[in-house]
């Protein structure tokens, strides 16, 4: 099951996650992540690390 928000970015280029997509990936404050821009997809993918 996917989950879609639209989120807005600020004027410092940030983004927030929205709580459900948090909680589906378990992500909490001072988690990383990764961010990638998939060329095939065209898309902007955020990926949890874990065990860093």
């Amino acid at each position: 099951m996917s989950a879609e928000e639209v989120v807005k970015v600020s004027r410092n280029y940030q983004v927030t996650i929205p709580a459900k997509i948090r909680q589906k990936f378990q992500v909490k404050e001072g988690d990383l992540v990764k961010v990638i821009f998939d060329d095939k997809d065209g898309a902007v993918k955020i990926v949890p690390l874990r065990n860093v």
